[in-house]
């Protein structure tokens, strides 16, 4: 079987962000915010409010933990909350120029505007140089759908329910993968630690060709961490990257679900990239992995939904997140079991691409995974990274 573009999206109902379990989660107990959204959304009060008084992630009494480890993971999500709020005044620079008539980005008036000679491909092959010079793995770029926009926003609080319009033609994503041992360590806080460290590196380097574009007189985005207009995994499937997996997660076509994603969005024209099916999905719906290791029972174990118009496994995101604050650390077990997070070996290579191009063998596969890396209990080949105080420096 081989691999044939996917059908063009759409339209998508837009989702409001302050729906999801991560602005949900911002909302305190007793805040005029938290009672005008539960007064509009009684059904998730209760569990939400049980979730929101456990312990906060990597703190004291979590679990393994380390304050070595959760001073490294607050420190990070500290300079990613900084660079969230630099897009923030980005952004409002960029509307008050605009309205203004001079243009858009604050220093847009210091350069010309950007030529693209009439040449979408030749600025699509720049704009892909400058975010690998910045770190990325892998760049894909692919259409802005409006359904892929979030309707309202959810984060920061301080713009909580303001109405999201994104005029912007295009989308820029960027991966960043997350390095090996410290996700074999999940659910424990080096994992938790990774992530913040990627999360971190994906802000700093949204911001960075965001602003980039800005002073070449474009009108450009950055989408990171906390302060996100549109939903990153959906349109990281639209530019090619990959498919979503029955975690949830977009499952990268090479790096496995192992990833973190940024968006920038801007007005250039770009060429862009073709949605392809890479046999993912139709490995999960054999493999389940995910679902039988998930420790909270977050994620479906039968066949795919159509939700929005599109066949996917509904995460149960309050299930996942109130496990997370019950452990102090953001989990990953179902990053960590997933047969397409493994070493980027010869061997796991040609699985990847015997998957793409067939569906004959992937149950075969999944008994060969269970058989060379067992229960999953940790990712294989991989010893634990030396975090802790006296244990050296890490690989």
């Amino acid at each position: 079987m081989i691999p044939r573009p996917l059908p063009a999206p759409g339209p998508f109902p837009r989702v409001d962000e302050r729906d999801t379990i991560f602005s949900r989660a911002r909302l305190k107990i007793g805040s005029a915010l938290h009672g005008a959204y539960y007064a509009r959304r009684p059904e998730l009060r209760h569990a939400d409010d049980r979730t929101r008084r456990l312990r906060p992630l990597a703190s004291p009494g979590g679990r393994g933990f380390e304050a070595l480890e959760a001073a490294l993971i607050h420190a990070c999500f500290d300079a990613s909350d900084l660079i969230a709020e630099a897009v923030e005044r980005e952004q409002q620079a960029e509307t008050c120029a605009t309205s203004s008539g001079a243009g858009p980005g604050p220093a847009a008036g210091a350069w010309p505007r950007l030529d693209t000679g009439g040449d979408p491909a030749a600025m699509s092959r720049s704009v892909r140089a400058i975010a690998r010079f910045l770190g990325a793995a892998d760049v894909g770029i692919a259409p802005l759908d409006p359904g892929f926009v979030y309707s309202h926003r959810g984060r920061p609080l301080e713009q909580h329910g303001e109405p999201i319009e994104l005029e912007h033609s295009h989308a820029i994503v960027l991966v960043f993968p997350m390095r090996e041992p410290w996700v074999g360590t999940s659910p424990e806080l080096p994992a938790t630690a990774e992530t913040a460290r990627v999360y971190q590196q994906t802000a700093a380097a949204c911001f960075s060709l965001a602003r980039t574009l800005q002073r070449l007189g474009a009108s450009a985005r950055a989408h990171v961490d906390s302060n996100y207009l549109v939903m990153c995994p959906p349109i990281a499937v639209q530019a090619g990257l990959g498919e979503l997996g029955r975690n949830g997660l977009l499952v990268h076509r090479d790096l496995g679900p192992g990833v973190r994603l940024g968006v920038v969005t801007t007005d250039l024209p770009l060429s862009t990239d073709t949605p392809m099916c890479h046999g993912i999905g139709a490995f999960c719906t054999t493999c389940a992995k995910c679902a039988e290791r998930c420790p909270a029972g977050a994620i479906p174990t039968g066949a795919a939904e159509r939700v929005r118009g599109v066949d996917k496994w509904p995460l149960r995101a309050e299930r996942c997140y109130h496990y997370w604050r019950s452990q102090g650390s953001d989990c990953g077990v179902c990053v960590r079991s997933c047969p397409f997070h493994k070493p980027d070996t010869p061997l796991h290579r040609w699985v990847r691409d015997l998957i793409r191009r067939t569906t004959a063998f992937n149950r075969v596969m999944v008994m060969f995974d269970d058989l060379v890396y067992g229960s999953g209990a940790r990712s294989a080949g991989f010893p634990r990274p030396p975090l802790r105080p006296g244990a050296g420096e890490a690989p």
